[in-house]
């Protein structure tokens, strides 16, 4: 664990299974034991995950670092809300990584995957007896490609939820998440209250297109185009 001009940065080189990663995609509290708690646990498959309580919700101030790291992060294709969604500031940026194990992957070798969390709004820590620690508002997740299986699978291998279609590309809904798969693998999950998470998943607008020398993605347009040469 390091701090890099006031982040925090996480390195979680940990294997993960299909089902862990299938939690993570529905876990809003994995991050939220991150910023709040301090903790870098893994959420167990199958655990009942919380949802953010709008009485315990701030907007929060702005980070302009959070901000730098959006725009500038070379991992990965960026998708974000701006530095504000609905009154929600961009409060922190946080950086994961993980191992994919080869038997999961199918690939020959493991390997490592990122991933990028942006927080908007903030909430005020309870202890409920495991320590203190609260949901964030609303949290945008990007995972370097390829680094979670393709909504067919995960149906398959979980036997829940159906994939569909929005903004051009797939997508899933587990517990208080929303994924979205990029034409590269690239995916982008929402963690929010259902009203919020509809609204988010179709404000989502590319960040760090500039630094990566792409065409910007503006809200609304459709995600196949992201990454397409400027």
């Amino acid at each position: 664990m390091m701090h890099i001009n006031g982040h925090l940065y996480l390195k979680f080189v940990r294997p993960v299974s299909v089902f862990i990663l299938i939690g993570l995609l529905a876990a809003g509290g994995f991050a939220a034991s991150i910023v709040w708690a301090g903790q870098g646990e893994k959420p167990a498959p199958g655990r009942t995950y919380r949802v953010a309580d709008p009485a315990n919700s701030h907007p929060g101030v702005l980070d302009r670092g959070a901000v730098e790291v959006a725009r500038t992060w070379d991992k990965a294709r960026v998708l974000w809300l701006g530095e504000q969604f609905q009154g929600l500031n961009l409060t922190k940026a946080q950086t994961v990584e993980y191992v994919l194990r080869a038997e999961m992957t199918g690939e020959k070798e493991d390997r490592l995957a990122s991933s990028l969390y942006l927080i908007y709004g903030e909430c005020t820590p309870l202890d409920t007896g495991d320590g203190p620690s609260c949901v964030p508002p609303l949290q945008v997740i990007v995972r370097t490609p390829n680094a979670i299986p393709q909504p067919e699978a995960i149906q398959r291998q979980a036997g829940f939820s159906t994939p569909y279609r929005v903004r051009g590309v797939p997508a899933m809904d587990l517990q208080t998440a929303t994924t979205l798969w990029m034409p590269d693998g690239t995916t982008v999950t929402v963690h929010a209250d259902p009203d919020v998470r509809v609204a988010a998943v179709q404000a989502l607008m590319s960040a760090n297109h500039a630094a990566l020398g792409m065409g910007e993605v503006k809200s609304g347009d459709d995600l196949a185009s992201l990454g397409r040469p400027r």
